[in-house]
């Protein structure tokens, strides 16, 4: 095949494709035209209607008024609806009189609700008492006591035949135009196929597989010419500019809409209406514990709940429910799962998310509700069980009152130590708790606290050694690592045996240093380990011997410790013993 052949069917594909595009474009700009023409000419025809019916409401009997439907219907060629305000049909062209009881309330109908809330409306849809596609427009009559519509429709398979009309005569203009440009091209193509061989030869590199332009294409053109050759070079070289804009900004949408999307935190999944997944986001696989979902359908996840939802959702439209999935590591997770069906596309949005943090947070609370009030519950006992044997007899008893009064003294002290110590946790959750963090000596600090606690090691004959690293500078709060380091060794103190020793030890682990503090207690089983820093929790072991405790100091020390940049932990020591240690930022100096 020759150049000239060649250019000669480039031309005429060209030709084609764009005649083709134009085609879609006037079918389009004349199909909006002719709906608003339609649509203009209903809403004439309306008011003329409103004009005739001042007041729906006042003409009487139902036979009056579908005969007087009847009528308007017949001389405007249209289905004409009078409609009360309450939305009850009182007349109806297309409706045999003793059929009109029978239609349904048109109050919520979409046009009606939009006559009402702005005096006209109109749509298009599909009539369940004529069944077929109508175009429908309502408008309110002009009645101000008690506004009612009246509504004209035709059916929408006449608009589609006067535009089918229409696209028939567009396509024998496109055909008959692509005929005379086809001879109008192989003509040209056998006078100036030498001139034309370079342009055709870059349109038709002029985009890859991903529609970009080439540059080198670009630069093929002839655009430097003067003569029609050189305007299309130059309109072909902008197009291809302009398409790679848009195809960049395009693209650049997509990729932001998908970051948004991952970044809600939320799981979101798109099914068709047959329930399979043509869209997943990142957030989805990670709350699901599930991987390559698009293509599936949701009942192949294999997920109970999610398939009840999908049912609930094709009869109500929207669902939702709280399920629980097991994950790899035995533990679970519970999910809220919503879904809804769009009403346009009838796809199914399904958002999940993640509630476990929700629901522990929630029965953290009960639990805490639970274990103030059986905190309080034993000291306020003892008070008030102490206060009405002194008012009923012991006060005239010296001795008697003297212990009944320390009874109360001590509960008293409980009670106060445990409101204080619940303020503290209060404030350090609020972030009003202010701290001074500055450069502070460990070993100082450790020593104060080893000598302010020495009494308690007296008294059971426990020592304590300290193994720390000398020099060594962290950042905290002066009063929280005094507060810190005083709970952790006076618990040491408590749960040791006599005659036992406690140790303090220091050792740098990255840009933390590492404080720990062994004791010689019977250790902690593991079980208990996870719930040793909650708020009131106390060991069985403690709960068993006579060591009197609010089961707060361990959560502050956490809190403390957190608000500090620091972690906290526990672990049993070999061969007994609990090691309890927390970490601080060391000084980068």
């Amino acid at each position: 095949m020759g150049i000239g052949s060649r250019l000669f069917l480039i031309i005429f594909i060209s030709l084609g494709l764009g005649i083709f595009v134009s085609y879609i474009i006037a079918e389009r700009d004349i199909t909006d035209t002719f709906q608003k023409h339609i649509i203009n000419e209903l809403q004439n025809q309306a008011s003329l209607l409103a004009e005739v019916v001042d007041e729906v409401d006042s003409i009487g009997d139902l036979d009056a008024s579908d005969s007087l439907a009847d009528r308007l219907g017949s001389a405007s060629n249209s289905r004409v609806t009078l409609i009360l305000s309450d939305g009850r049909v009182i007349g109806d062209s297309d409706v045999d009189t003793q059929n009109i009881n029978n239609l349904d309330n048109h109050f919520n109908r979409p046009e009606v609700q939009d006559a009402f809330l702005k005096g006209k409306g109109w749509s298009i849809r599909y009539s369940d008492t004529v069944k077929q596609q109508q175009m429908y427009y309502a408008i309110l009559d002009n009645n101000d006591v008690s506004p009612n519509v009246i509504r004209i429709a035709v059916p929408y398979v006449n608009v589609d035949s006067a535009i089918g009309s229409l696209n028939l005569s567009i396509i024998l203009i496109a055909l008959v135009a692509f005929i005379v440009t086809s001879i109008a091209s192989g003509i040209a193509a056998n006078y100036a196929y030498r001139s034309i061989a370079d342009l055709a030869y870059a349109t038709s590199k002029i985009a890859d597989a991903d529609g970009k332009a080439k540059k080198k294409d670009l630069k093929a053109l002839p655009t430097e010419r003067t003569d029609e050759f050189g305007n299309v070079a130059q309109s072909v070289s902008q197009i291809s500019e302009e398409l790679k804009s848009k195809i960049n900004l395009i693209a650049k949408q997509r990729d932001q809409f998908g970051s948004v999307l991952d970044d809600l935190g939320e799981g979101i999944i798109v099914a068709d209406i047959g329930g399979k997944i043509t869209y997943e986001n990142e957030q989805v696989s990670l709350i699901l514990n599930k991987n390559e979902l698009i293509g599936k359908k949701i009942t192949d996840l294999n997920i109970k709940s999610l398939n009840y939802l999908l049912k609930r959702a094709k009869k109500k439209k929207r669902a939702d429910i709280e399920f629980e999935i097991e994950l790899d590591d035995r533990s679970t997770r519970w999910v809220l799962a919503t879904i809804n069906q769009s009403k346009t596309t009838k796809e199914f949005i399904l958002v999940v998310h993640d509630i476990t943090q929700l629901r522990r947070f929630s029965s953290m609370r009960r639990d805490f509700i639970s274990n103030v009030s059986h905190e309080l519950r034993t000291p306020v006992s003892v008070i008030m069980a102490n206060a009405e044997t002194l008012v009923d007899r012991a006060l005239e008893d010296k001795k008697q009152a003297k212990v009944f009064s320390k009874a109360i003294l001590h509960n008293a002290q409980r009670l106060s130590d445990m409101v204080s110590s619940l303020l503290d946790l209060s404030r350090i959750d609020y972030g009003e708790l202010k701290l001074n963090i500055e450069e502070l000596h460990i070993n100082e600090h450790i020593n104060k606290a080893i000598d302010s606690l020495k009494n308690l090691g007296k008294r059971k004959n426990i020592s304590i050694s300290c193994s720390c690293s000398k020099g060594k500078i962290v950042l905290a709060d002066k009063n929280a690592l005094e507060r810190i380091l005083n709970n952790l060794i006076e618990n040491a103190f408590k749960y040791s045996e006599s005659g036992s020793t406690i140790n303090i030890s220091t050792r740098k682990v990255k840009d933390h240093l590492e404080i720990s503090v062994k004791d010689s207690g019977r250790g902690i089983p593991d079980q208990e380990q996870d719930y040793l820093f909650d708020r009131f929790y106390r060991t069985a072991e403690a709960r068993a011997t006579d060591e009197k405790g609010s089961g707060l100091g361990l959560a502050i020390v956490k809190n403390l410790v957190n608000n500090l940049n620091g972690e906290v932990g526990v672990k049993n020591s070999t061969p007994q013993g609990s090691i309890f240690w927390f970490s601080l930022p060391l000084t980068t100096s």
